[in-house]
């Protein structure tokens, strides 16, 4: 099969490929979709790590092929392979404590005037606040606020009900525009709505 004819195939269909024919070519078109969403994803969970986050897209896709004969072809593969980074993920939390950073995405969307000393500080601000969630709260508000996951697609890949979903997103916004009150009270309205 060309190339060509895989670039037009879903998800699902090359990962069927890879299972039950060890397709490289379906592989390799894999890769080139998702390595580079899940290196953002990776960088945002990893404080920044490139070079982790990095040895993480590599480790993925040998995991992708360790586990292809776990993947449902009923399911969407964007849920299944983002339900292995968070696992990866969760282990790393586990080992090295690591947190998240969010300074290019609220600076992106002008959440804050233009004063740089107040931006930086409440940048440090909102970087300790997300540093402070724990593990599990962190990761569902990044899957939601700056990876742009439905609720019921966080749900799957954190292996998690819908109501528990509500309930971390709900915990880690409440905590986080509380630390935050000081430096504007409307962040409680508009912040994690321009998120």
């Amino acid at each position: 099969m060309s190339s060509l004819h895989h670039k037009q195939q879903s998800d699902e269909e090359l990962m069927v490929q890879v299972m039950s024919h060890h397709s490289h070519v379906a592989l390799v078109e894999l890769h080139r979709r998702y390595s580079k969403k899940l290196l953002g994803y990776f960088i945002k969970m990893l404080n920044k790590d490139a070079d982790l986050a990095q040895d993480f897209v590599q480790e993925i896709f040998l995991k992708l092929l360790e586990k292809k004969h776990l993947f449902d072809p009923e399911k969407k593969f964007y849920s299944w392979i983002f339900t292995i980074a968070s696992n990866m993920c969760k282990t790393a939390y586990r080992h090295h404590g690591k947190t998240v950073s969010l300074h290019t995405q609220v600076i992106e969307r002008g959440v804050l005037g233009e004063n740089e000393l107040e931006k930086g500080l409440f940048l440090k601000a909102l970087e300790n606040s997300i540093g402070n969630l724990e593990h599990h709260h962190k990761s569902v508000f990044v899957l939601r606020y700056l990876e742009h996951f439905s609720l019921n697609e966080i749900a799957e890949i954190t292996e998690s009900s819908l109501g528990t979903v509500k309930s971390r997103l709900f915990y880690a916004t409440r905590k986080i525009t509380e630390e935050l009150k000081p430096y504007d009270p409307s962040f409680e309205t508009t912040l994690f709505k321009l998120i």
